[in-house]
């Protein structure tokens, strides 16, 4: 009987009882896996979203400015000037020119050397505003080239800062 028992062992058995060991092998490895898987995938989004603590913004201990404060640095100090009245050269007709501008500053300092030297930049604006044709203001364009002109001579006589803008707010060719 033990010769038998030898024979069988050597022999594979045709019933299902040796196939089914080899395929649950198979599906056990890769329902392992699989369970690793969710399993890890469960932990990361519990330790994501319940057990991490969200990062401090940096930018929430900077006090927050007022909104005077925040439009305080995008517009700098603004410097009114009286209305300039010149005639401009045209050979057709005689013109006039009136026009009143704000200067917009980068500091306050450039306010106090505006003040010393007020008649100086009158002197200057008038005779820019004097060398100007009808043809040279009438158009959009023309206004945008006078106000760098202006910009240009302005700022070559400050020396505490400079003019970051010029506004015409009020022009009128006649």
């Amino acid at each position: 009987m033990a010769d038998a028992k030898e024979a069988k062992k050597g022999v594979p058995e045709e019933s299902g009882e040796a196939a089914v060991p080899k395929k649950s092998k198979g599906k056990l490895i890769i329902l392992l896996v699989t369970a690793l898987m969710v399993l890890g995938g469960g932990g990361f989004g519990v330790y994501q979203f319940v057990l991490k603590k969200p990062v401090e913004n940096v930018e929430a201990n900077v006090p927050e400015k007022t909104p005077k404060e925040k439009v305080d640095e995008v517009v700098g100090t603004m410097y009114p000037l009286q209305t300039f009245l010149v005639n401009i050269g045209d050979e057709e007709e005689n013109r006039f020119l009136k026009t009143t501008l704000t200067l917009e500053l980068d500091n306050d300092a450039v306010k106090d050397e505006l003040d010393k030297r007020i008649a100086q930049v009158r002197d200057i604006i008038l005779l820019q505003l004097s060398t100007k044709r009808f043809s040279d203001v009438r158009t959009v364009d023309g206004k945008y080239i006078l106000r760098e002109e202006l910009l240009d001579k302005l700022n070559s006589i400050l020396i505490t800062g400079k003019i970051k803008n010029i506004y015409f707010t009020e022009f009128i060719v006649q």
